[in-house]
């Protein structure tokens, strides 16, 4: 197997910053990093004017991804010490919403230092919480712990799932979007 090349690009016309990686790929792609520098992941083949040309053609994608990651809201990261204290605020938090909640019920309730995600659910009925939502909104911490409840119903983001939610949650669409302003810290 071929290993993925890296070159460091410049755009001609607009001086764009791009990252380039090389490999067995079909199509041109640009994403943005969390810092919103440009990077494209390239076929073997495709030569620099293209991905120039490529990068060039969505310059207004870039800025509006750039401006929203400059919206968020960097959360700090936070000791081994200061993540056990965190647990058990959240862990209590959780069973305080659990004594009053009237569905399905988790096998046990995790909390760990995720860097993507807020919360899951595996389908052994665990639930795992991100020690940093302590650090949102109680009504986001409610919607997450809402989202993951719902999935001891439905294991997929289902019609179905989301009107689950929807039950103990009538917001939770405006819930998703606040949520999504966090950015949480990488390991």
């Amino acid at each position: 197997m071929q290993k993925a090349r890296v070159r460091e690009y410049i755009t001609s016309n607009l001086r764009i910053p791009v990252t380039i990686t090389y490999g067995k790929r079909r199509r041109l792609k640009i994403t943005l990093d969390e810092t919103g520098k440009v990077l494209a992941y390239a076929p073997l083949s495709l030569s620099l004017r293209d991905i120039d040309r490529f990068v060039e053609s969505n310059t207004e994608w870039i800025e509006k991804h750039r401006k929203k990651l400059s919206e968020r809201i960097q959360l700090s990261p936070i000791d081994p010490l200061e993540q056990k204290r965190k647990a058990r605020i959240i862990k209590a938090r959780a069973s305080a919403f659990l004594a009053v909640y009237d569905g399905k019920k988790p096998a046990r309730i995790f909390v760990r230092n995720m860097t993507s995600r807020w919360g899951s659910c595996s389908s052994n009925g665990n639930i795992s919480l991100n020690v940093y939502l302590l650090d949102v909104e109680p009504e986001l911490f409610d919607y997450v712990l809402i989202h993951e409840l719902s999935h001891l119903y439905h294991m997929n983001h289902s019609a179905a799932f989301w009107a689950q939610v929807s039950k103990y949650c009538p917001e939770y669409k405006e819930c998703r979007k606040k949520l999504r302003i966090y950015q949480i810290p990488k390991k």
